[in-house]
C-alpha cells in the first residue's frame, strides 16, 4: 500500500464534499470543511493548514516529552504524524473547495445580475 492509494480516495472525497456543498442552497457556515470562509479566503486557509501541518509532529513530541518523558519520541511521533496528516488533508480539502468556489462563482445564484 503506497501513499497514492491512501490519498486518492481522500482527495476524491474532499472534492465530492465540495461539489455537494456548492449544489446545496446553504449558507457558508453550514459547509463541513469550509466553515464560514469561501473562495480565495478558503484557499489561503487551506495553504496555511497544509504548510504548517509538519509542525504538529514537533508540537506533539514536545507535549508528550513534558507528560511522559523519554517515551515521547515514540508516542509523540505517532500522534504528531496522525494529527499532521489530518491537518494536511483538511487543508487540501479547503484548497479544493476554495478553488471550486472561485471557478463556480459565476454560476451561483447569489451573484448579482448585471442586467
Amino acid at each position: 500500500m503506497n501513499i497514492r492509494s491512501i490519498l486518492r480516495p481522500a482527495l476524491l472525497t474532499a472534492l465530492l464534499v465540495g461539489l455537494l456543498s456548492l449544489m446545496q442552497p446553504a449558507v457558508a457556515e453550514q459547509r463541513l470543511i469550509a466553515g464560514d470562509e469561501s473562495g480565495d479566503q478558503l484557499v489561503a486557509t487551506g495553504v496555511v493548514d497544509t504548510v504548517t501541518s509538519p509542525g504538529q509532529l514537533v508540537n506533539e513530541i514536545g507535549k508528550d516529552a513534558s507528560n511522559f518523558g523519554p517515551g515521547a519520541l515514540i508516542t509523540g511521533t505517532y500522534r504528531g504524524a496522525v494529527k499532521g496528516g489530518l491537518q494536511a488533508l483538511q487543508g487540501g480539502g479547503r484548497i479544493l473547495i476554495g478553488i471550486m468556489d472561485v471557478l463556480t462563482a459565476p454560476l451561483k445564484d447569489d451573484v448579482p445580475s448585471t442586467y
